[in-house]
């Protein structure tokens, strides 16, 4: 429990001095692309309509397909900012896997990229 605590105190830490932009989820539209870079992998989310988009990525051993972006979690902690993303965050979605609900949370984003279909 106090590694939970610590891991997000110092989070936060870093979080506060560096004042990262957020960006909300409810800018999206059906048609815009979404690319969210991590250490790891590269996501992009072709918007279909407020709850869902289509993803694609960059490493096959990543979910790909329909999935609901949630938002993003602070570090390795459980706090979550529901219906945002940030550079230093984990984004979290969820998706279906062999006809069950699954849930994924990515390395610290990098960058997040933004184009509107119109």
């Amino acid at each position: 429990m106090r590694a939970a605590i610590s891991d997000w105190e110092e989070f936060a830490s870093k979080y506060a001095e560096l004042d990262p932009e957020e960006f909300s989820l409810e800018r999206l539209n059906p048609g815009d692309t979404l690319s969210v870079v991590t250490q790891h992998t590269n996501y992009v989310f072709t918007v279909i309509d407020r709850q869902e988009v289509q993803l694609h990525c960059s490493r096959s051993d990543r979910p790909s397909g329909r999935v609901r972006i949630s938002g993003c979690g602070f570090g390795f902690c459980h706090a979550f900012k529901p219906g945002h993303l940030f550079c230093g965050g984990r984004m979290e979605f969820t998706f279906v896997r062999n006809e069950r609900p699954a849930r994924f949370r990515t390395t610290a984003i990098q960058t997040i990229e933004h184009r509107q279909s119109r």
